[in-house]
Parts: structure tokens; C-alpha cells; sequence
């Protein structure tokens, strides 16, 4: 049929990428680029002539046919010239210039955009019409070519005209330079820990606003102080304006507005805000963190926590190595740079943060500070974040006499350690297994998907210990990666030692180490993951065997010293049989762990009438793995064309109607 002169379309499309590829490819080459730019333009410029002298000796529909065609075929001609006064060369060729460099950067720029969009507006419905083509083209049906054709042109200038909509939008969003916030947005309430606190205060919280009269910010924090102020009945709000308020400005130093101050028996603390809502979104979502973090430091003086270090924990990771021999001992700490799990800082970072928000300081202890001596007074409390190497006498002994006086213990263990618990059992009471505690039926799976994903055991069996109160409450499933498990012996006077966290029934001791369930030695039940010892005082214990001593005459002596439970009383100690529960990956994104972490460093700090729920709006990040990111890349890069794709075809094959039914119509 003569409408199926389907070599002009292929010439007219090898003129195009003989040009692309000369103008943006082979621009360097100067023999060569000005000779690929003539050869293509003479070839789409033949094509678009051959084809006119076709449609003019063409009748009827053939006519119509023909007629989009060469006005196609002239679209895309006139899109490549008009590409050569949006370029240097074509500006000099033609001679053009501008005073002003703005004006020439917008005549530049028009006929860099428009000219895309005049080649797609034509060479999309030539294809879509040569296709239309191709699928039909029998002897005496130019009429039903003609119909078959319009609407293929139709489509395809369709997407033409959607490219070019959205090349106009992106252009007009980033000339305007505005962007529009669709993201849930709630102001956090007064959780109960912070609720719980302000109840326990020794008089009245005042609040003093400061801002400006009219502002968005300043109703959103109002409303939070409102429904504390029902919750608790002991919060008194009031409002100024730094300048028709001078007097109460300089009573609460207040420089700049924005700002909320919290007073209790003369102590200031405050919480500062951008005036802008928008600015200030993500400050209030958190608000109530912010909130108990200064009344926190309005109740008490900052205490200090003292994390040990040189033993391969958690936050000195680079101890577990060993050092060259001429390796300063200074390169084994941590330095800025160093990647935690999800930030940049010293390890752990999410439990440092915790910690600050709890209005506890930390410092590292080793060897170097003192840990070989003794614990200083100041220490809240002493935390041992899965060890991997075994402490010095010395350093044991420094921890046992800290426990002496009352002190209070976090112990994390790690199942492949050479930290003996043995060691501070007589403090503990509590018996600790290496095995691996792993579950075959409730566990997270990773991706790809292995056996050793068993070990990521999930558990929400709790006990009514106060370290365990929110969660417990909130209910959900915290996670234990590769735990140990506790049980208690026996029962000393003056302390109470109770499994806080257990694991679920279908759990077991993998003692084999294969992250498979061996009927003939293993046993599914409830293990215990995390233990709390108090000592209260009464009865009396015998302290273990203090180390030999030499006398002058060069002999040993030991000696057993009975030491009452009264010295003891207030010591506190929370043991884990699983130290990653403390890693970043995990308390940023398992909520229920977070609550497990927080409720017991208050019951360690003798603040667990504060336990409670701290009321969070903010976006929790998702995680993905390497794995999962790669799968995401390919199902965005190639799912979503392909899945558009098929939705195109089966809705074009689906419009088809049946022979069946057009041989019924026809009768």
C-alpha cells in the first residue's frame, strides 16, 4: 500500500541520532562534528521533503494519513533548527547579540525548552501512526488505516503534550522556589512520664509564655500546657510580650521570643521555638521530650553516668581489637568520624541521647580514669555494655566496692564473651547461660531470609517490675538478638532478684549452636532475658574472697570479711542477656525497646514514679537493609515503567472486540 512508506520514518529518525550524537557525544571532535550535524539535518530534511511530495499526489483518506505524516515530519525539522539559536555557535552564526546577559539566558533558554517539546509533539505520532501502520495496511482498507492512525496520533500526542506539562511545571515550581508540606503534622500531648512528674513536684510549675500576641507557635504550645495543667492541676500558664512585658522579661531573661520558661522554687529552665510554624514543626512534634528533659533538671542536679570502656564494649568498639605493638594507645579510642549505626558520633549515640534527655551526663572509665581504683562518688551509676575481653582484678574490685556502697549496675552480656558474670555473683544472684535463647516460630526475618534470623527473638512477656512499667502498659513486642538467659538460684536475704523480661514458650537454648531445635537436648520454654536485683538491707551476706596479699615476710594471707546487708542497701542492678538491644539501629527504630532502655535507667536512678509513655509525633525513619534498598531501586527504575506499560496494553487489546462479535453484528 503506498502509505507504508515506512523507510522515511527510519530515515528521519537516523537523521535525529546523527545529530544528538554529533551536537552532545562527539562535540570535541571538530573534523567530525560539523559533518554529522550536516549529514543528519540533510537526512531528516530529504525526508521531510520526500514525504510532502507524497502526501501532495495522495487522495481520500490515504490524504489524511499522509497529511500527519509530513506535518510530523516538518514538526520535527523545524524543532532542529530552532535548536541552533539556543546555542553559542548558532547565536554567533546568526549573528545575534544581547547587551544584557539575563536577556540572552531567556532567549537561550526558550528555545532550549521549546524545541524538546515541539519534537516530541511531532515525532511521538509519526512512530504511533507507523505503528498504526504497520498492524494493518490490507488491500482496500485505507479507511479503517485512517481511523487506526488518528487515534494512535491522538495518544501519542497526548504523552507528548503531558511531557511537556510537566517540564512547564517543574520549571515554574523552581523559578517560584515554593514548596508545599503534605507530611502529618500534631503537636505532641503531655505523655505520662511527664505528667508523673510534674504530680511528684514539690510545689507548683509556673510557665511563662514568650511571644508574639498573634502566633501559631505559641497556640500550639498553650495547648500542651493546658492539658497539663487539667492532667495535673499544679502548672500555672501565663503569657507576655517581651516589650510590653519588660518587667517579667528581665525576671526570666528572656532576649528573644519564642521561648517557654519553667519555674520551680526559684529554678528557671526553658525551651526555645522558631515564630514560624512551618520552622517549628518538628520541635513540636517532640515537644514533650523537650519538656521532660527541663523538668527533669528542675527537680535534680545533673547526675553523672560512667560507661567502663578498654574491654571491647559497645561504646569503645576499637578495644576489641588487638593493638600493634607500636600502635599509640591513643588511636584505640574513639575520634570524630568514626560511623555509629546511624550517625556519625561516639557509640552508642541513640543511648547517649536517652540518657541527656534523662538529664544524666555520661563519661567513659577505663584503665586510664581510674576504673582500676575506684568508681568516683559522683557515679549514678556504672554502665557495662557487652564486654568482650575479661576485666583486671583490679578493675573487678573497683566495681565490687562501688556495689558496696549502693551503687547502681547495668549490665549488658554478649554470649561470645570472655566476661565472667561469675565474677559479681554474690552481688547479682543470678546464673547466666552463653547459649543463644532462639525462637523457630516468633522471630523477625531478615532479607534475604536465613536460618540465623532465628535469633532475632520477639517477646512481650513482662513482669510488674518498675523497670518494665511502660511497656508493659503500652503492651507490643520488644526485640533480643542473640540473648543469653538468667536464672536465679537461690534466695539471700536483704535482696530481691526477679526475671523482668522472659521469653515466649516456643523459645529455646540453642546449645549446639545450628539455629536448629534438637528434641533429644534442647527444651522449649520460657527463658529469662533480663533480670532486676535490689538489696533492701535486711539479713547479712558473706562478701567473696579478697585477692592475696603479700605480707612483709613475703607470705599470702586471705581473709573472709563479713560485710551486712545495710552497707549495701540501695544497690540496684539490671542484667541483659543481650548488649544490641542497646545498639543505635535498635532503640531508633523499636519503640517498645526504647520503652525497656528508658524505664530501666529511671529504676536505676531511684526516679521510677517518672516512668511513663514520653509522647512522640515525630516521623520514625524507615530502615531498610542494602538488600532491600537494591530491590526498591529495581522495582522504581523498571517495575513502575513496566507496570504502566501493561496497563496501556491490556486497556489498548481490551477496546478489540472479538471476530465473534463483529460477525454477529454484522448479521
Amino acid at each position: 500500500m503506498g502509505m507504508k512508506q515506512g523507510w522515511l520514518t527510519w530515515l528521519l529518525l537516523a537523521g535525529l541520532v546523527v545529530v544528538f550524537t554529533a551536537v552532545r557525544v562527539l562535540d570535541g571532535i571538530a573534523w567530525l562534528h560539523l559533518p554529522l550535524i550536516i549529514l543528519g539535518s540533510g537526512a531528516v530534511v530529504a525526508a521531510t521533503v520526500w514525504r510532502f511530495a507524497i502526501w501532495r499526489g495522495a487522495e481520500g483518506d490515504r490524504r489524511s494519513v499522509e497529511a500527519v505524516f509530513a506535518f510530523g515530519y516538518a514538526g520535527c525539522a523545524l524543532a532542529l533548527a530552532g535548536y541552533v539559536p539556543g546555542t553559542e555557535g548558532g547565536m554567533e552564526l546568526l549573528g545575534i547579540e544581547f547587551e544584557e546577559i539575563r536577556t540572552e539566558i531567556r532567549f537561550r533558554r526558550f528555545f532550549l525548552v521549546a524545541c524538546p517539546m515541539l519534537l516530541a509533539g511531532s515525532l511521538l505520532p509519526v512512530l504511533g501512526a507507523q505503528w498504526a501502520l504497520a498492524r494493518g495496511g490490507s488491500a482496500g482498507a485505507a479507511q479503517v488505516d485512517a481511523m487506526r492512525v488518528r487515534e494512535t496520533v491522538t495518544n501519542g500526542l497526548s504523552l507528548a503534550m503531558g511531557g511537556s506539562a510537566l517540564v512547564f511545571v517543574g520549571y515554574i515550581t523552581s523559578a517560584l522556589n515554593q514548596t508545599a508540606d503534605f507530611s502529618y503534622f500534631k503537636t505532641a500531648t503531655p505523655g505520662e512520664s511527664v505528667q508523673e512528674i510534674v504530680r511528684n513536684m514539690d510545689g507548683t510549675l509556673e510557665t511563662a509564655l514568650f511571644f508574639p500576641e498573634v502566633n501559631a507557635v505559641k497556640d500550639e504550645v498553650r495547648n500542651y500546657l493546658d492539658e497539663l495543667a487539667r492532667a495535673t492541676g499544679k502548672v500555672t500558664i501565663a503569657e507576655y510580650d517581651r516589650y510590653s512585658n519588660p518587667d517579667a522579661a528581665e525576671d526570666f531573661n528572656a532576649r528573644n521570643d519564642g521561648e517557654l520558661f519553667l519555674r520551680l522554687n526559684g529554678r528557671t529552665e526553658s525551651v526555645g521555638f522558631l515564630l514560624d510554624l512551618d520552622e517549628a514543626r518538628g520541635r513540636l512534634r517532640i515537644l514533650d521530650s523537650h519538656v521532660q528533659q527541663a523538668l527533669l533538671q528542675l527537680n535534680r542536679s545533673r547526675r553523672f553516668v560512667y560507661m567502663t570502656k578498654g574491654h571491647g564494649e559497645f561504646n569503645d568498639p576499637l578495644s576489641a581489637d588487638e593493638p600493634e605493638p607500636d600502635q599509640p594507645p591513643s588511636l584505640r579510642d574513639w575520634r570524630p568520624g568514626m560511623e555509629s549505626e546511624v550517625d556519625q558520633g561516639p557509640p552508642p549515640r541513640a543511648l547517649r541521647e536517652m540518657l541527656g534527655i534523662l538529664n544524666y551526663e555520661v563519661r567513659d572509665i577505663g584503665i586510664g580514669e581510674g576504673l582500676g581504683d575506684r568508681i568516683p562518688d559522683d557515679a549514678a551509676m556504672v554502665m557495662i555494655l557487652g564486654p568482650q575481653s575479661a576485666f583486671l582484678d583490679a578493675e573487678m574490685n573497683a566495681v565490687r566496692e562501688y556495689l558496696d556502697r549502693g551503687g547502681a549496675l547495668l549490665l549488658a552480656m554478649e554470649s561470645r564473651s570472655d566476661f565472667q558474670i561469675d565474677e559479681l555473683r554474690d552481688y547479682l544472684g543470678v546464673d547466666y547461660s552463653p547459649p543463644m535463647v532462639i525462637d523457630d516460630q516468633r522471630f523477625m526475618p531478615g532479607t534475604p531470609p536465613t536460618v540465623a534470623d532465628r535469633r532475632f527473638i520477639v517477646t512481650n512477656r513482662f513482669s510488674t517490675h518498675p523497670s518494665v512499667t511502660t511497656v508493659g502498659r503500652a503492651g507490643g513486642d520488644i526485640v533480643m538478638i542473640g540473648s543469653g538467659s538468667f536464672t536465679i538460684p537461690d534466695t539471700v536475704p536483704g535482696r530481691r532478684t526477679s526475671l523482668v523480661v522472659n521469653s515466649l514458650p516456643s523459645s529455646y537454648s540453642d546449645l549446639n549452636g545450628d539455629f536448629r531445635f534438637d528434641d533429644e537436648t534442647e527444651v522449649k520454654e520460657s527463658y529469662g532475658l533480663v533480670a532486676a536485683v535490689e538489696w533492701t538491707g535486711d539479713g547479712g551476706v558473706e562478701q567473696p574472697a579478697a585477692d592475696d596479699a603479700e605480707d612483709p615476710e613475703g607470705g599470702a594471707e586471705t581473709e573472709q570479711e563479713e560485710v551486712s546487708a545495710a552497707s549495701r542497701a540501695g544497690l540496684r542492678a539490671l542484667v541483659f542477656g543481650d548488649a544490641e538491644v542497646f545498639t543505635d539501629l535498635v532503640l531508633v527504630s523499636i519503640r517498645a525497646n526504647q520503652f525497656v532502655v528508658a524505664d530501666g535507667i529511671r529504676w536505676l536512678g531511684g526516679e521510677e514514679e517518672f516512668a511513663g509513655e514520653v509522647v512522640s509525633e515525630e516521623d520514625v525513619p524507615i530502615m531498610h537493609t542494602q538488600a532491600e534498598n537494591v530491590t526498591w531501586f529495581y522495582a522504581i527504575i523498571f517495575g513502575a515503567p513496566a507496570l504502566v506499560l501493561a496497563v496501556g496494553v491490556a486497556t489498548l487489546y481490551g477496546r478489540r472486540r472479538s471476530p465473534a462479535a463483529v460477525e454477529g453484528d454484522a448479521e
